[in-house]
């Protein structure tokens, strides 16, 4: 009889890519029965996607015991052997079906910066009282968990303080190659495709991004300038200040092409010539490894990132892209300069970058850690 896990999340979607993408068909191609379980749909929803079953219901308007027992109440349902939790809340439901059948383990698989992504939206006392409530509640959920999984070494260090007896993880957020194929820049001195991939806020520097192809196009009147934004707007505030800025953005052409499935991604950046992600310094942000660096690289594009520690730490930059200061735009637009005026730049940056995730940054490697990590929790009634 297959073993079943069940990935539970209360803030992400259900076609999340490391949930769906990565996580679930990983391991359901490893023979294990994958359930995902979340909150974040607008309808009830039960479905069979490549052979992993998404049950999801609206969670927005429940309060926090009744998520938990909607979570606890669908994990009844589904009876799994293992339950990986995406954020605090799950672990509460997680732990009642323990109760119940001691053999279940917990995994708390953390990729956010938890509580400062909640708490950071607010400012004053309720900034303070909310992180330090939802602080204390992460404490508590983490140490309910068998073990935990961490996307990045910089977010470990606060888990190995704050759950110093539970065993730990990192599993990373690279790419599944399956989906990403080879599609280098090339440049003909017509055009040229500059791109941001991902939600779509002001704060992720696209009025820079749209600030910087002014500035080519003012330096290069015969270049035809194109902006291509692929995502989704955060809100319907971001939504209208960003079509603010758009329509002011003249000698330049700017693109929407809205949200795509993970396994879509590839194909629209394929025509892009360089990639952006020019976020403002904040802590969330400086302390973070973005995940869309390594799907840029996976399709053979140069980047242009806000100069992070986490990427330096992280990845060999330097032969595959540049970092600038977010706010410097004509360090920006310099730095743009010095591919369009040397193709072979562009050419050996956009070689780098895929040789990179061929022979180190993939999924398909990365997977390796995860499956050896259940199995070892399915063989063994103790850690």
């Amino acid at each position: 009889m297959k073993k079943k896990v069940s990935i539970v999340t209360s803030g992400h979607p259900f076609l999340d890519e490391r949930i769906f993408y990565k996580f679930a068909r990983s391991l359901n191609k490893n023979g294990y029965e994958v359930s995902i379980i979340c909150s974040t749909v607008d309808d009830s929803l039960d479905i069979i996607k490549d052979d992993i079953q998404i049950i999801g219901f609206n969670g927005s308007n429940l309060k926090k015991s009744e998520k938990v027992s909607k979570f606890e109440g669908y994990l009844k349902c589904t009876m799994p052997d293992l339950i990986i939790c995406c954020e605090p809340l799950p672990i509460l439901a997680a732990n009642r079906i323990r109760k119940q059948n001691k053999k279940v383990k917990i995994v708390y698989d953390v990729t956010e910066w938890y509580p400062e992504n909640v708490a950071f939206k607010f400012s004053g006392i309720k900034k303070i009282n909310t992180y330090l409530r939802l602080f204390i509640f992460n404490v508590y959920a983490a140490n309910l968990s068998d073990v935990i999984i961490i996307g990045e070494k910089g977010k470990k260090k606060r888990y190995d303080l704050i759950a110093p007896c539970k065993a730990k993880k990192i599993i990373s957020y690279y790419p599944v190659l399956e989906f990403f194929d080879f599609s280098p820049p090339i440049f003909n001195d017509d055009e040229l495709i500059l791109c941001y991939a991902g939600l779509l806020k002001l704060d992720r520097g696209i009025k820079q991004l749209l600030e910087t192809a002014r500035g080519m196009a003012k330096l290069n009147k015969e270049l035809r300038i194109k902006v291509k934004l692929v995502g989704k707007f955060e809100s319907q505030i971001e939504e209208r200040r960003i079509k603010e800025l758009i329509q002011k953005a003249d000698q330049i052409e700017v693109e929407i092409c809205g949200w795509f499935e993970y396994s879509q991604i590839s194909n629209q950046l394929s025509n892009a010539h360089l990639c952006f992600d020019l976020r403002e310094r904040n802590f969330i942000y400086n302390n973070s490894l973005p995940i869309k660096i390594f799907e840029y690289m996976a399709c053979g594009k140069p980047f242009i990132y806000s100069d992070i520690k986490p990427i330096k730490r992280g990845i060999e930059f330097e032969e595959c892209g540049f970092l600038v200061d977010p706010n410097d735009l004509a360090e920006i637009i310099k730095t743009v300069e010095k591919y369009y005026k040397n193709k072979g730049l562009l050419t050996l940056h956009s070689n780098n970058a895929r040789t990179l995730i061929e022979e180190r940054y993939n999924w398909e490697k990365e997977s390796g850690k995860l499956i050896s990590l259940i199995n070892s929790l399915h063989n063994s009634e103790k850690l």
